[in-house]
């Protein structure tokens, strides 16, 4: 309804654009304009050896010939989205090479299907075409729709979710209550098997978290549960990638699919098993709900550099790697030592208090702990963090 997207361009896109590759003998006899001769990469045979070449080419190409003075090995995936995007297309616009050109070239492909002009069924069929091809945001075009796609989504999942808390929370003041007391008490590792199981049966960590969520918000859920769930949530969510991948089972989507998994694992393995490791996404956790609750921009911002500028700066790190050691080296170093700067500006100096004073922080964790008291009952109240931490 609101927006339909052409999967096959957007793989295509992924996949790439074909590289074009020098033909070196031509079959003239099978429509073919022949080759001119070139020297040094330099077609010869006038003057203007350049400008004379392009003009023999136009009058063969305007007389009927098909120029074969390049070809395209298209790989599997391609072919297949190629042929997915316009049927009509694949079959009148695409040339193969065989007949056309030399065998020696079309070894070049191995197991790719070598087209004449692949590259311009690309340009045709797949960077000019645009991606929405439905829904009401389909006028807008690709960059107007995906905006205005993109806003409609976050009101609906703001929308949803302050719903899903306000039941939630009617809920909680019910029978439920007990039931959800009982159920924070279990094993913190049965908890990851839980989300693990939830998370496989909807097929969406997103909606695993966004469920637990208000659990948080109003009490229900002690952080300390909240984490091991949403880990579990984490693995969970790799069956998706892992179910498909066997469906088409080629060597490239299963591995992807167990690097997903894997790095979800091993983050576990780094920040869970360890109670001191443990305490570190917790302690950010509260610190960052200390700071939201206070300035409501904050989880906005923290999304924006945890996701956007952090990921941003060390891959342009790893550029200027690949460009330069030793400039990656004093890149890497000026970033760190700016880091250190505000860490000790942050921690040391106190900067911290000239954003939240530590009136205001302790004010704000009795309240958060009288809160939890009144809806737990006589359960066991959240570990305050320490008020002086960042």
């Amino acid at each position: 309804v609101v927006i339909s997207n052409n999967k096959y361009i957007i793989n295509a896109l992924a996949l790439g654009a074909p590289t074009a590759i020098a033909t070196m003998v031509v079959n003239t006899t099978a429509g073919c304009a022949p080759l001119a001769r070139r020297l040094d990469g330099v077609a010869v045979g006038s003057e203007d050896a350049l400008g004379g070449s392009r003009r023999l080419v136009s009058r063969r190409l305007s007389s009927g010939s098909l120029s074969c003075s390049e070809f395209y090995c298209v790989g599997k995936d391609l072919d297949k989205n190629f042929k997915s995007i316009s049927s009509s297309g694949y079959k009148d616009k695409l040339t193969k090479c065989k007949g056309y050109i030399s065998s020696d070239d079309l070894k070049k492909c191995g197991k790719d299907t070598c087209y004449l002009n692949a590259g311009k069924y690309f340009t045709s069929y797949v960077e000019e075409r645009p991606i929405i091809k439905g829904g009401f945001v389909e006028g807008a075009g690709d960059a107007g729709g995906g905006i205005i796609a993109l806003i409609f989504s976050l009101l609906l999942l703001t929308g949803g979710l302050m719903g899903l808390c306000k039941i939630l929370k009617f809920l909680f003041l019910g029978a439920v209550k007990k039931a959800l007391i009982k159920a924070t008490r279990m094993n913190d590792y049965v908890a990851i098997l839980g989300g693990v199981i939830m998370t496989v049966i909807v097929q969406s960590s997103s909606v695993t978290t966004s469920a637990l969520t208000p659990l948080c918000g109003v009490g229900a859920l002690p952080l300390e549960k909240m984490l091991p769930l949403t880990l579990g949530a984490n693995i969970g969510t790799t069956a998706t990638a892992l179910i498909a991948s066997l469906s088409s089972y080629t060597h490239g989507s299963i591995h992807i699919a167990l690097c997903h998994l894997f790095f979800n694992i091993i983050g576990i393995l780094i920040w869970f098993p360890v109670p001191l490791m443990r305490r570190v996404p917790l302690g950010a956790a509260r610190l960052l709900g200390l700071y939201a609750s206070y300035f409501r921009l904050v989880p906005l911002i923290y999304i924006i550099i945890a996701f956007v500028i952090f990921p941003g700066i060390f891959l342009g790190i790893s550029a200027v790697f690949d460009a330069s050691i030793a400039g990656g080296v004093v890149l890497l170093l000026v970033v760190l030592a700016i880091l250190a700067v505000f860490e000790f500006w942050w921690i040391r100096r106190g900067g911290c208090y000239r954003v939240l004073s530590e009136e205001a922080r302790q004010e704000s964790l009795r309240s958060l702990e009288q809160a939890d008291r009144e809806l737990r009952g006589d359960g066991p109240t959240l570990e305050a963090p320490d008020a002086a931490s960042v």
